[in-house]
């Protein structure tokens, strides 16, 4: 990850941060991994060089999860001390590669004639990609509630959590038409998630997560001679750990 998103990875932490006055704060840091699917979605592009401006109607991504670089994440929570709910700053770093060996439907102009009609995707660009991440920036407002509580214990054995989020991007788009190639970190477009997922005490304030994401960011990025816009709606499924640190889910009277 570029240093602009790691900039903002940080903006977003010290957000968390300042949410609270409170010297005493409760504060829960995960890390995961996952997977993630972006539906199929159109592929705007726009060259004024070319005299092009023409919408392809279905282009599929895939998500390359498991390969260099992987799906992950981070985040880092604060509640206030006896609440179940909180504030927190998370980084999603998810994958989005455009399958051009496909045909679609395409309508607009490409190099001043119109065109309307089924051609290949690989006749108006070559390689589509943001494979250095899509780069979620997002604060969440989060809610939990204990499920079970173990015998002789101050800290619940299994945890239901919900989140909603809102922030920015930062992609790193990679891309290659009529022989040109661009690729390179840019600040991107608003950015939304919903997540809910179930939290099991391994031991200590050490929990392992499993979380299903939904996630929509319309994206605006660079091509060589101009742009390209496609709204991006993944579901992510994601495992991980995550250490509280203080009494955030220590039982209260």
């Amino acid at each position: 990850m570029g240093r602009r998103a790691r900039a903002v990875t940080i903006v977003a932490s010290v957000l968390v941060v300042g949410a609270s006055r409170e010297v005493s704060a409760d504060w829960a840091l995960t890390a995961f991994l996952g997977g993630s699917h972006t539906r199929d979605s159109s592929l705007t592009l726009t060259r004024p060089s070319a005299a092009t401006d023409v919408t392809l109607a279905r282009v599929r991504y895939d998500g390359a999860s498991f390969e260099a670089p992987p799906y992950y994440g981070y985040r880092l929570a604060f509640f206030p001390r006896s609440s179940w709910f909180g504030i927190e700053g998370e980084l999603i770093h998810l994958k989005v590669i455009a399958d051009t060996s496909r045909m679609t439907s395409v309508e607009g102009i490409v190099q001043g004639d119109r065109v309307n009609g089924e051609q290949p995707i690989a006749s108006l660009i070559q390689r589509f990609s943001i494979t250095h991440g899509v780069n979620l920036v997002l604060v969440n407002a989060v809610a939990r509630r204990p499920l079970r509580w173990r015998t002789n214990d101050d800290r619940p054995s299994t945890l239901v959590v919900g989140r909603l989020g809102l922030g920015g991007s930062v992609p790193h788009p990679e891309s290659a038409i009529d022989g040109i190639a661009y690729e390179g970190y840019e600040w991107g477009a608003l950015s939304t998630q919903a997540a809910a997922g179930v939290e099991r005490r391994l031991a200590g304030p050490l929990y392992v997560v499993a979380e299903y994401k939904l996630s929509r960011s319309v994206q605006r990025v660079t091509i060589a001679g101009g742009s390209a816009r496609t709204p991006l709606v993944t579901h992510h499924l994601v495992g991980g750990l995550v250490a509280y640190l203080g009494p955030h889910s220590r039982r209260t009277e």
